[in-house]
């Protein structure tokens, strides 16, 4: 059967079919290129949508930062006299709490007698010394710490 076939007529069909596979292709290659330029068309849109919303979004964003970082740093300058009114207080409470352990001690010797007023007044006298002490050091402390701010 191929003993009859022209060998030129089957090259041009071999090459016809060649041509067609190529076409086919060709073709296909081309749909893939154009799906693959829509693809890119969106995403570029999609990108430039993203973009254009954070440079709406992002001046109103900053400023805000901007408003909480003034309001924490004046936050943080009322602090610190207030804290310094707090330890004034926590010494003074300190301070009545010693007065009141020495009136207690010193009913309680009016009770007991004279040599025990002599050492609970001894006592009062340490717990009251003692008190002004931490009162001053954190005094000193505070001072020494505005002015390394300062």
């Amino acid at each position: 059967m191929l003993d009859n076939i022209d060998p030129a007529a089957l090259l041009t069909v071999v090459l016809v079919a060649a041509l067609i596979v190529i076409s086919i292709a060709a073709l296909l290659l081309a749909v893939g290129v154009l799906r693959m330029s829509s693809s890119i068309q969106r995403l570029s849109r999609a990108a430039q949508g993203s973009l254009d919303i954070v440079e709406a979004e992002l001046p109103a964003t900053i400023a805000d930062l901007r408003a909480t970082t003034a309001n924490l740093r004046r936050l943080a300058e009322e602090l610190e006299p207030r804290l310094e009114r707090v330890d004034g207080l926590l010494d003074e409470s300190e301070a009545t709490l010693a007065s009141l352990r020495a009136t207690a001690e010193a009913a309680e010797e009016i009770v007991r007698g004279p040599a025990a007023v002599v050492e609970r007044a001894r006592r009062a006298v340490r717990a009251a010394g003692a008190g002004l002490a931490r009162g001053a050091d954190r005094v000193r402390q505070a001072g020494e710490e505005r002015a390394a701010r300062d």
